[in-house]
């Protein structure tokens, strides 16, 4: 098992790196560096001419990347994906490859004071970068209850019935102010569940994912990085929740140039072409699950681009 600094372990980590196939002076962009874990074992393959960008909000991916600042052939974007995969493209940057990790790093769990975990209290922040948007007290505190009803069930699979008796809970709880008060009420709502775990775990995501619009952002990046990489050049995305996954399934489906025409019509007149060709799932094996129970739930997809050009309403 390979850890970073802090104690972090990247998931499906030799895969993503075997899929991304860094090699010469291609140009790799790591979108969620996180801990670094993926970055670092991607430039122990690129020769000195090739590139590597690692973008993250989180201010204290820029402080974990510090120890990189050395290595001309890496760069750390500060921001949030879709906007620095943007930037970076109105720049001419192109690349060979593009990383997503989506899941949250092990630094961001276990520090109480972001908010993040159900099993330690804290203030409940939940944003990836605690210096833009809305906290995760301010929206449950002011959201009506069919919204926050709504977000539980579209974000964290929380079954209707269950998000209404939470959203009931959290208003009659007003105000809210810390991660152990939302899994108390989540608790009063709903009691504890012996199979399939604390209930608070999908709340918290579902909030989370809310909060920092994890899944809007996700969509324009994966779009950018449709015009940023070169022909040949590989998507490596893994997922840990369902509603990520979804989208991440549904955006290279989306682009595989199935043609819609009615069958009845002789000859194709839709214009579908594929910009992406669908590559390999894997899930993490039964060892890396038993030594990080964190990896359960991963899957990684890979997409091939082609030589197709992106149309300008994509």
């Amino acid at each position: 098992m390979i850890l970073t600094s802090g104690g972090h372990v990247p998931v499906l980590l030799d895969e993503a790196v075997e899929a991304l196939a860094p090699e010469g002076a291609q140009t790799v962009v790591d979108a969620t560096f996180g801990g670094g874990g993926h970055t670092r074992e991607i430039l122990k393959r690129l020769p000195p001419g090739g590139r590597v960008f690692g973008l993250d909000r989180d201010p204290g991916a820029g402080e974990r990347a510090s120890d990189l600042s050395g290595d001309r052939r890496f760069t750390f974007v500060a921001g949030p994906f879709d906007e620095s995969l943007g930037r970076l493209l109105e720049e001419g940057v192109r690349a060979d490859a593009v990383l997503f990790d989506l899941g949250l790093s092990s630094f961001q769990i276990d520090d109480p004071e972001r908010g993040f975990s159900y099993s330690s209290d804290g203030p409940l922040d939940m944003r990836m970068d605690p210096t833009r948007g809305v906290s995760a007290a301010e929206w449950l505190n002011s959201a009506e209850p069919g919204e926050v009803a709504r977000v539980l069930a579209e974000y964290g699979d929380v079954p209707r019935g269950e998000a209404r008796r939470v959203a009931r809970a959290v208003a009659q709880a007003r105000p809210l102010a810390t991660t152990g008060e939302l899994a108390e009420v989540v608790r009063s709502a709903l009691g504890w569940k012996e199979r399939g775990g604390n209930p608070s775990k999908r709340v918290f995501q579902a909030v989370r994912v809310f909060v920092n619009d994890e899944l809007g952002s996700l969509e324009r990046a994966l779009a950018v990085t449709e015009r940023m990489l070169v022909p040949g050049g590989r998507l490596v995305v893994i997922t840990f929740h369902s509603g990520e996954d979804r989208r991440v399934k549904r955006f290279i489906a989306g682009r595989e140039g199935r043609c819609v025409c009615p069958p009845e019509l002789p000859v194709c007149v839709c214009g579908a072409r594929a910009t992406l060709r669908r590559g390999a799932v894997i899930k993490p094996s039964r060892k890396e699950v038993e030594a990080n129970p964190r990896s359960a739930s991963a899957r990684l997809r890979v997409a091939h681009r082609t030589t197709e050009p992106v149309g300008e309403g994509a």
